[in-house]
């Protein structure tokens, strides 16, 4: 990431890459998403829009204090020195406290966890190929449609 997209600390950027790992914990081949540099993704994220960037900067600093509040430590690193189960309850607080945070904050960290190129690799996936120079292929397959249309309609007509 270049210097000119950094709105993070490098204490904050310790700290959301913690806390994106225990939203999508490693475990067996996966890495976890603080873990695979997803960090970089939401921070980027913020960065392009001046509200996410106040978002951003206000919950993990909410994070930092309420982990300050619960050790005792500074708060810098107190969400670090926290126990597993700690760190999931403080951040099922923060979400309670600040949901449109947290909303945001799962939803950047989802978008830059399972659009990495190594989680592709890790599960399996395969982008589909381009479609070849000149040829227009069908946007959607219309025979997976079918089961939708044998239904009743679940609106009323007027």
């Amino acid at each position: 990431m270049s210097d000119t997209k950094q709105i993070f600390s490098p204490a904050q950027r310790s700290l959301l890459a913690d806390v994106l790992n225990r939203i999508i914990p490693p475990n067996d081949k996966l890495p976890g998403a603080g873990n695979l540099g997803v960090t970089d993704f939401v921070e980027a994220a913020a960065a392009a829009n001046p509200g996410l960037t106040r978002l951003f900067n206000e919950g993990l600093t909410q994070i930092s204090i309420t982990a300050a509040g619960t050790t005792g430590q500074d708060s810098s690193q107190a969400f670090v020195g926290l126990s597993s189960a700690a760190k999931d309850e403080l951040l099922r607080e923060i979400e309670i406290a600040h949901p449109m945070f947290f909303e945001q904050l799962i939803l950047q960290t989802y978008n830059g966890y399972y659009t990495n190129p190594a989680v592709f690799e890790l599960i399996g996936y395969q982008l589909p190929k381009p479609a070849p120079p000149g040829t227009h292929p069908e946007l959607l397959d219309v025979s997976l449609l079918d089961q939708q249309r044998k239904r009743a309609p679940f609106w009323k007509k007027v």
